[in-house]
């Protein structure tokens, strides 16, 4: 995970870590292609860089699974994948019931952050919210490892999330199940709470092979824009 890889001494600050950053968020929110090769000399020309810092980004996204490693042939972006989107909600979905049923009253102590409920109009502001949400959740569970698995599963599937909230029918669905679900914790209401989010990630499971298709259908659009894309990412990271 990121996390980690920053902690080494001087990784922050370095062009591979800003290489990294730049190109993890284009991966991210799909902004390549699926099967763009993504050839470290040319990206390194239009970042104005040397080649190693980008040789270095691109081996470590290959590390965390974010791009794939074609054995004498280069890195490639990846499509998105049905089953690894859902096995990620699934993921997150069992460690927040996990939470539930053990440590409950360690996460109500915690409520009156989590109960800053966002614009439900604005549905990149509604996005966030979860992210912060399920994290928070996974945070009182006092296992780091938890924590940093639902942190990896929402930069995962923050896209198919954020295509899943444009959509009214769904973003209505959503807020009214939040709504809901806060409530119950605020009770302390744990089965109603446990059922609330098997409900609402089943809701979402079902929605991930429209989604899927979608997503891959916008990046495929990309191919003439992506490396502007990457050199405006490699800016803002400056």
């Amino acid at each position: 995970m990121f996390r980690h890889y920053e902690d080494k001494l001087g990784w922050g600050r370095s062009k591979a870590s800003r290489a990294y950053k730049a190109l993890k968020k284009l991966i991210v929110y799909c902004q390549v292609p699926p099967g763009t090769r993504l050839d470290a000399i040319t990206i390194s020309d239009v970042l104005d860089t040397s080649v190693t810092p980008v040789r270095e980004a691109l081996i470590q996204l290959e590390t965390e699974e974010y791009i794939e490693n074609s054995l004498g042939n280069g890195y490639y972006a990846q499509k998105l994948e049905t089953k690894r989107i859902s096995d990620e909600y699934g993921v997150t979905r069992t460690i927040l019931q996990d939470v539930f049923r053990g440590k409950l009253d360690e996460l109500h102590r915690g409520l009156p952050v989590l109960q800053t409920t966002p614009s439900w109009d604005d549905y990149r502001l509604v996005r966030k919210f979860l992210e912060l949400f399920y994290e928070r959740i996974a945070n009182a569970s006092n296992n780091q490892r938890m924590h940093h698995l639902v942190h990896d599963s929402n930069i995962r599937t923050r896209y198919v999330r954020m295509l899943d909230l444009e959509r009214p029918e769904r973003l209505s669905c959503i807020r009214d199940d939040m709504s809901e679900l806060l409530e119950l914790l605020d009770k302390r209401d744990k089965n109603a709470a446990i059922a609330n989010v098997d409900r609402q990630f089943s809701a979402m499971i079902n929605t991930v092979p429209d989604l899927v298709l979608e997503g891959n259908h916008r990046a495929g659009n990309t191919k003439e824009s992506w490396l502007e894309t990457l050199l405006s990412n490699w800016c803002a990271f400056h």
